[in-house]
């Protein structure tokens, strides 16, 4: 059996680690455009900080680990083009390989707006090893950061240069900060931790002009026709599918992998996993991309075991996200804005910079926030998991005898309210 897994992320190892539980014999063959394999994303923020060493951001020594389970490795190589009917990859070496098996896992690429000036030097993404360097080396005079973006991503990377002494400025076109998954209570209270500790946010406005001067940035224009003077811009305003060598049927060039629970595209023997494959919301029956370190991970699982025999299913997706700002915790799951429905009730429970708020429908928990106090998140997505029907919604978080901050009532809790 010949294995082709395109890509190094969590969800290639994760598969190759998988198949090769059950195929001890199988060839593995893993083809990476990446020169830096098996670096972790989510710890990029902590290295451009300076809290980690460069050698923590990987999470396999991919040397060692390809021996180990008898991979071979191709770096530097990238996947141009599949032909589903000779089972056959081509790479950009004009090199091809061909597969009993394969697995898509390319991740995904940044996004960059057609904004004028876009193209200043000093103007980069936040995706790669290679974008973090460049953002510590563009400039040895690096003083002005401004972050294009506030989600997840950019409110992590805002918090971890201001620990550099930077000046950073985060613009956020949306009237709410990571307006996918917080309501406007929730940002205005991230919003506030952020300008607590020197961070400058705008939101609402979006940048409509870039400045440069002899090529290099010199500031960016705000909708509303403010200037601010930066010497970096980091566009963090999104991804796409990486998989613009794709063509039908597998997907349409540059959209996501639509697969199923076994992580099997619409063609026999191709798999998707990891930021590239569009799965089904378990909580909604809805399609999406989620984009997120441990998704991958679960799905290489998946696919893996599947391209080796095994039957697996993959269970319980829906979007999580945890970070914490200064010591101010935040976690979100699944739905936690307001979906439509006359079945969809709202709990919300706020107390200065402490705030919870979960999200029910026809009774079951779809989705939550939680700021200032994340103890309970663990019991919270074990009953989203379960799709426990709530008949109480304090009850998720009241210790009995107590309010759901754990304080007598005549603290100043305001108590929580249940609306339609």
């Amino acid at each position: 059996m010949r294995y082709v897994i395109a890509g190094s992320g969590p969800a290639g190892i994760s598969a190759a680690e998988e198949i090769r539980k059950t195929d001890p014999d199988g060839q593995i063959f893993m083809v990476t455009a990446d020169p830096h394999p098996a670096y972790s994303p989510v710890m990029l923020t902590y290295w451009i900080s300076g809290h980690i060493p460069e050698e923590r951001l990987f999470f396999r020594a991919m040397e060692s680990w390809a021996g180990n389970h008898g991979v071979e490795l191709c770096c530097g190589s990238k996947v141009e083009a599949v032909d589903t009917q000779r089972q056959a990859v081509r790479l950009s070496q004009d090199k091809e390989i061909a597969y009993d098996r394969l697995l898509i896992a390319t991740g995904a690429v940044p996004l960059i707006p057609p904004i004028p000036g876009i193209r200043a030097k000093g103007i980069c993404a936040f995706r790669t090893f290679g974008d973090a360097q460049g953002i510590l080396t563009f400039r040895p005079d690096l003083e002005q950061v401004c972050i294009m973006g506030g989600g997840f991503i950019g409110i992590k990377l805002a918090c971890h240069l201001k620990e550099r002494g930077l000046s950073v400025l985060v613009v956020e076109k949306e009237p709410r900060l990571a307006s996918r998954i917080f309501d406007e209570q929730a940002s205005e209270i991230v919003k506030e931790q952020l300008r607590g500790h020197g961070i400058q946010v705008e939101t609402g406005t979006g940048i409509v002009e870039v400045f440069n001067q002899e090529g290099w940035l010199s500031g960016v224009r705000l909708e509303d026709d403010r200037t601010f003077p930066v010497q970096i811009l980091v566009a963090a305003v999104g991804v796409r599918p990486n998989t613009s060598f794709i063509e039908p049927p597998i997907a349409a060039a540059g959209a996501g992998i639509p697969v199923n629970e076994k992580m099997e595209s619409a063609v026999p023997h191709v798999y998707a996993a990891g930021d590239v494959a569009i799965t089904m919301d378990s909580l909604t029956s809805s399609t999406f991309s989620n984009a997120v370190w441990p998704a991958a991970t679960r799905q290489g699982k998946v696919a893996g075991a599947n391209m080796a025999g095994r039957r697996r299913s993959y269970l319980h997706n829906f979007n999580l996200n945890a970070l914490n700002l200064y010591g101010l915790q935040v976690a979100s799951a699944g739905h936690s804005l307001k979906p439509k429905g006359d079945d969809i009730r709202i709990y919300q429970e706020e107390r200065g910079s402490r705030y919870r708020k979960a999200v029910f429908k026809s009774g079951a928990l779809i989705g939550f926030i939680l700021i200032g106090d994340t103890s309970c998140a663990g019991p919270l997505l074990a009953r989203m998991k379960r799709g426990d029907v709530i008949d109480d919604p304090e009850t998720l978080f009241t210790p009995t005898g107590k309010t759901p901050w754990g304080l007598p009532p005549d603290t100043g809790y305001r108590h929580g309210a249940l609306w339609p």
